[in-house]
């Protein structure tokens, strides 16, 4: 390969991974603060429209990181269960926080409304909290 073709080629890689932490950076900076401003009866089709896009955008971006963590998780954990002669309590304790969470991000996340979890929560322990409000 020419040493001009790779010069071209490496700048649009660079020129596409700019332009990609851009628009992310755009999204969280501009888009999240001015939905949190506004009361929830205000929505309008505009709005739900830039929330939809944007959090579109950021799924694009987001679900491949939380993919591969969640793999690369599932993997360990494994290795750990074998590792540990099949002890499930531990292997549990890679496997949880690496693919339980959030994958997609919603316009609901972008509002505030629902936390983002790149870490996960057992659905147990979620759940436990709810009970207890609920039977208070």
């Amino acid at each position: 390969m020419k040493q001009s073709q790779y010069f071209w080629k490496s700048s649009l890689k660079r020129g596409i991974s700019i332009l990609i932490l851009a628009i992310f950076a755009l999204v969280v900076g501009f888009g999240a603060p001015v939905v949190s401003f506004a009361a929830e009866g205000e929505s309008s089709p505009s709005n739900e429209a830039a929330l939809g896009f944007g959090s579109g955008l950021l799924t694009i971006v987001y679900l491949p990181l939380k993919s591969a963590y969640a793999i690369l998780g599932g993997i360990v954990g494994g290795f750990t269960y074998a590792l540990t002669g099949g002890d499930l309590e531990t292997a549990k304790g890679v496997w949880e926080p690496t693919v339980y969470g959030t994958y997609v991000i919603t316009p609901e996340h972008l509002k505030g409304n629902e936390p983002v979890r790149f870490f996960g929560v057992s659905a147990y322990d979620e759940e436990a909290p709810y009970v207890t409000e609920r039977l208070n």
